[in-house]
């Protein structure tokens, strides 16, 4: 690997470790970009408030961190100052201008909810209910078609346990809208790490079948997880067999 584009900080109180510990690692590592991509914070109407993200008050902090150690390891590294994204109808609309205002340099698509989050349960819950695996797929590609995401993180991120010819069909729905938005898909190794149920086997069949572009993401929680051979050597089996197509690079879509 020489790029990373999904990592974390401790501002989404679930990652652990400071930004310059993300970057040493990175560094020691060989990496040529490390993309930070924190989850983004969210206005949410009412009196909603998420506990698994960037705080509002808080992305200022966030934006000015990276921006220090952009200039501080100029010649070294590329940093980049990017987010995490869900595809929220409710608060797309609001939330696009004040990402656009704090300088984000990219987004990566990850749907943990379908719905607006306050309103559904986390997609790691499982369900065999396909009006809700239909809703997500129906959702992730709105998202892709905005042309405003990168790529998409862990798009096999809905535990579905239902039928598995109508995940086919769906999950097959995403593949080609990968393919016509040219939107890469995120084999994510915080799913393999933790032996988790992505990434799903069915859903990179189908992506190998499409000729889907594919990234690797560290989905960095601390910084140990940066020096990760382990899940690369794992995912790199993945592309061999499968026969996917991997990149090693992605160029950022401007938000």
């Amino acid at each position: 690997m020489v790029a990373n584009y999904h990592t974390h900080t401790a501002r989404c109180r679930h990652a652990y470790g400071t930004e310059r510990e993300y970057v040493e690692k990175a560094i020691a590592r060989g990496l040529k970009i490390l993309g930070f991509s924190d989850h983004t914070p969210q206005w949410f109407p009412g009196d909603y408030y998420s506990n698994m993200r960037i705080f509002p008050e808080e992305l200022d902090d966030y934006c000015n961190t990276i921006r220090t150690l952009q200039k501080e390891y100029k010649g070294q590294i590329d940093l980049l100052l990017g987010l995490e994204v869900e595809y929220y109808p409710a608060t797309w609309q609001n939330l696009l201008p004040r990402l656009q205002d704090a300088g984000i340099e990219y987004m990566i698509l990850g749907q943990h909810n379908t719905g607006n989050e306050y309103d559904t349960p986390h997609n790691t819950i499982e369900t065999d209910d396909v009006s809700l695996l239909t809703t997500y797929c129906d959702q992730v590609i709105t998202a892709m078609e905005t042309g405003r995401f990168t790529y998409f993180a862990h798009p096999d991120f809905i535990n579905f346990v239902g039928d598995h010819k109508t995940y086919e069909t769906q999950m097959g729905r995403i593949c080609k809208a990968s393919l016509e938005t040219d939107t890469p898909l995120e084999i994510n190794f915080n799913g393999i790490r933790f032996q988790r149920f992505y990434p799903n086997p069915i859903f990179w069949r189908l992506a190998a079948e499409a000729g889907c572009k594919v990234v690797f993401g560290y989905d960095a929680h601390c910084p140990d997880d940066v020096m990760d051979k382990a899940s690369e050597s794992i995912a790199l089996s993945m592309v061999k067999d499968l026969g996917l197509n991997l990149q090693q690079t992605v160029p950022l879509k401007s938000i």
